[in-house]
């Protein structure tokens, strides 16, 4: 095979793999825990002794301070500053206590690494300085006397744990930002196209427009000839009628060309209907099938709805789910349908970066809150849009189930 196709299918397994982690990285830190206590505990018999220091028998205390450690493995990727002290606390006071030295010693490494792959170097070099100085305290207080080798080696793990968790985040922080940038350029140039596209359409739409206008107004004079003369000249009445109703086809032919230019290229909503509330499931799939963590959630018993209402309702969804993935990065969202007697709830929620750029009311492309309140409003109900009280992003709208506009 040549080296193309192992190159793809190398690149493609690391993206899947990359995939996989993402969407699963709290179940995958919960089972590291649940390891690292594990063989933290077992290793507690079985820690070879070194030298002829006298170490303290394992007991409840030790098991104890191992099975935090694991935790803090577990919490990293919710709250990675909390479970570095969690498990600097855990790993590091056994080792003053005396007990003898477990793999759960190294889990503030492994917390230090997620620290400072996904927090700012203002709070993660502070950190990395906080547990270089516990180690050295460790070091110099401890019941083992430490040789040159220890220190040398406990200073080049803290830096380079530290190192590669900056590493990574400056990475990804880059790739974030050239992927913002041709996001950026592509819906420039894409903006631009559409610009000319549409100014090409007006000038041949201004044009056929005179051409409409001159057929009308010669209908509308062979009308009023017509009349005039159906008493006195019924064959030469009759003549400008049939002159009119030619003149009032080429009009309504031009009429339709006009609306031909005017409609976009890609335009096909007169062959398929509207979306509705039953749509939704096959917007959830194309929004996993792009990379989307997305949930569909009905609460109570789905009614038949009217079908501008199911409409607006199915809009407001799919701005969320698109300002989800414009805006807030990889994230996960949740939507819920929430059917009551008289309405019907809904809520789009998203674990990504807060407050949104498209919360202003009058965003440039013309779209986005404004657009969907009028939507809403329109069928008597209320959205509403903000940062969600645990973070993230969230809107929620409520449309009456009657058929009565506002």
């Amino acid at each position: 095979m040549p080296w193309p196709f192992y190159r793809d299918r190398v690149q493609r397994l690391a993206t899947a793999t990359s995939d996989l982690f993402r969407r699963h990285t709290s179940k995958l830190d919960a089972l590291l825990g649940v390891v690292v206590a594990v063989f933290g505990v077992l290793s507690l018999w079985s820690t070879p002794r070194a030298g002829t220091f006298d170490y303290r028998e394992p007991d409840a205390l030790a098991v104890a301070l191992t099975l935090l450690a694991g935790a803090a493995i577990a919490i990293r990727g919710r709250w990675p500053v909390p479970a570095l002290a969690l498990a600097t606390a855990a790993a590091l006071t056994p080792l003053a206590l005396g007990y003898p030295q477990t793999i759960a010693t190294f889990t503030p490494l492994l917390v230090l690494y997620t620290v400072a792959a996904g927090r700012p170097v203002r709070v993660s070099a502070p950190a990395a300085i906080g547990v270089y100085l516990l180690v050295g305290l460790l070091l110099a207080a401890g019941p083992v006397e430490p040789t040159v080798a220890d220190w040398v080696s406990n200073t080049f793990m803290v830096i380079a744990v530290w190192a590669v968790g900056w590493s990574v985040r400056s990475r990804r922080a880059q790739s974030a930002g050239r992927e913002e940038r041709n996001r950026a350029l592509f819906e420039a140039r894409e903006a631009r196209a559409r610009a000319v596209e549409v100014d090409e359409r007006a000038t041949i739409a201004r044009e056929m427009h005179d051409l409409v206008t001159h057929g009308i107004t010669a209908l509308t004079v062979q009308t009023a000839a017509a009349r005039r003369l159906l008493r006195s000249d019924p064959d030469t009445a009759d003549q400008l009628l049939a002159e009119a109703e030619r003149a009032g086809h080429e009009a309504v032919a031009e009429m339709r060309r006009i609306l031909g230019v005017l409609r976009p290229a890609d335009d096909v909503a007169d062959l398929r209907p509207q979306p509705g509330l039953a749509d939704l499931d096959t917007l959830v799939d194309e929004a996993r099938a792009a990379g989307m963590d997305v949930e569909l959630v009905n609460h109570g018993t789905p009614v038949e709805v009217d079908g501008g209402v199911a409409l607006t309702a199915y809009r407001v969804v799919q701005e969320a789910l698109a300002n989800v993935r414009r805006h807030a990065g990889r994230a996960a969202a949740r939507v819920v349908l929430d059917w009551g007697d008289a309405d019907l709830s809904l809520r789009v929620t998203d674990d990504g970066r807060g407050a949104l750029t498209w919360v202003a009311d009058s965003p440039p492309d013309g779209h986005g809150l404004a657009a969907l309140r009028e939507r809403v409003s329109a069928y008597g109900g209320a959205l509403a849009a903000g940062p969600g009280p645990g973070g993230g992003f969230t809107v929620t709208a409520s449309l009456p189930l009657d058929r009565s506009p506002s």
